[in-house]
């Protein structure tokens, strides 16, 4: 049997510094160090700031409520095309909030990116299936199952517009909406294909670049973990209003119950504020558009 260790001897306190996650340079920028101590940097911050908090705290209770919506969605009906992307999506959204809290604030955005994308292909998919089983055409229901798996392995690709297309001509979504979901995947897009900076704001470039440290090191900015909770909520909020529309029926169960609860005791006071019109709609809760 092993020797029993704590955190603090573990591999996160690696004499390499560029992963470990505890490090901090002493008498410098106190802001600037590995993933951990930015977290717990992080943390304080949210402490001490009143709206800092409402951008993490706010964020953990959505995420929450989506896997309250999302579990509940996959237990009763787990061989839906968009169910079964979804428990990924909640995956992933949880990779982007910690990712956040420890500094990666780009990575974290460009998470989002990859939800977003992925929740397309769920959409799409699920719509076509519609399609099929109201034409009752056993023969395209198969061949969009081969397509999914093909797209599970690697192999089946449409581009962003083409999956908007698909679920705007069926009727699930409108035109606005759709030239809407094209614009926030742009911007989500930006994040990817951004210039990389190091913590100290200095351009990495081809030739020499003189600083202190590591590229790998992570620093704590309050502006970009705003920034990245601003998306975290758009995309959120839209999937979320999308399953209320499309699976009206989890609104009467446990999880789906909790979740709205959640929802509104959280961002009900502040839905105003953060000026989302899926937010609105859901704490709301007026009649859903038919699919």
């Amino acid at each position: 049997m092993g020797k029993k260790t704590d955190l603090k001897d573990s591999c996160a306190n690696c004499n390499t510094n560029c992963v470990n996650l505890f490090r901090h340079r002493s008498g410098e920028d106190k802001s600037l160090g590995g993933e951990l101590y930015v977290y717990k940097q992080t943390t304080h911050a949210r402490i001490a700031d009143e709206e800092l908090s409402k951008h993490v705290c706010s964020n953990a209770v959505l995420l929450q409520c989506a896997c309250y919506i999302i579990g509940t969605l996959y237990t009763r009906i787990s061989d839906d095309y968009l169910a079964n992307i979804c428990n990924e999506i909640v995956r992933d959204m949880k990779a982007s909030f910690y990712l956040a809290m420890s500094g990666h604030y780009r990575q974290a955005v460009i998470i989002q990116r990859c939800v977003f994308e992925n929740f397309l292909y769920g959409f799409h998919f699920m719509v076509e299936d519609c399609v099929f089983q109201k034409t009752k055409n056993k023969e395209g229901q198969n061949d969009l199952n081969a397509k999914f798996k093909g797209w599970i392995d690697g192999g089946f690709r449409k581009s962003e517009k083409d999956l908007r297309e698909t679920i705007q001509k069926h009727g699930f979504i409108s035109k606005e909406e759709s030239k809407e979901w094209g614009e926030l995947f742009n911007e989500l897009s930006h994040f990817v294909h951004s210039i990389l900076k190091t913590p100290t704001g200095k351009a990495i470039k081809y030739g020499s670049v003189e600083i202190a440290g590591c590229y790998s090191e992570v620093m704590f900015n309050k502006n970009s973990l705003i920034e990245w909770s601003e998306y975290y909520q758009k995309v959120f909020f839209l999937i979320l209003y999308e399953l209320f529309t499309l699976y009206p029926q989890i609104k009467k169960e446990l999880g789906g119950k909790l979740a709205l609860k959640q929802l509104k005791a959280e961002f009900g006071s502040i839905k105003e504020k953060l000026d989302n019109p899926y937010l609105n709609d859901i704490l709301k809760m007026r009649a859903l558009r038919a699919g």
